[in-house]
């Protein structure tokens, strides 16, 4: 068993999300990064792999999905966990075709949080 701490990286706009996420994930043991955009993300992706990363779909000045397949292209194993406030089933179905773990519509429910997080736990132990 791996006993390492595992990395989540929050990427979102809305500094109140990555709070509220980074608090949530920290309380459960995981050790967690943040970004706002794509060029915080990509310094962070430089620094160290997260073995997880919640990620909306709507960023300033790149489309989320265009971070998921980058994330694929460095590590096809990353867990990537869509996230968004403007969710329709079409985004929902692009991003777990492209390979997302699943979708997050905001408004947060975080007892789903925690759900798929334990979900995520199964896979990654």
């Amino acid at each position: 068993m791996n006993d390492r701490q595992k990395v989540i990286l929050v990427v979102d706009d809305e500094e109140d999300i990555r709070s509220l996420l980074e608090s949530f994930f920290n309380g459960f043991g995981y050790r967690t990064l943040s970004a706002a955009d794509l060029n915080q993300t990509v310094f962070i992706l430089n620094r160290e792999m997260p073995d997880i990363v919640f990620l909306d779909i709507v960023l300033p000045g790149v489309n989320g999905i265009e971070i998921l397949k980058l994330l694929q292209k460095l590590d096809d194993n990353i867990i990537v966990v869509m996230m968004s406030g403007y969710a329709t089933e079409a985004k929902a179905k692009s991003a777990l075709q492209l390979g997302a773990f699943d979708y997050l519509s905001k408004p947060f429910d975080m007892s789903h949080v925690k759900r798929m997080l334990d979900k995520i736990n199964l896979i990654i132990l």
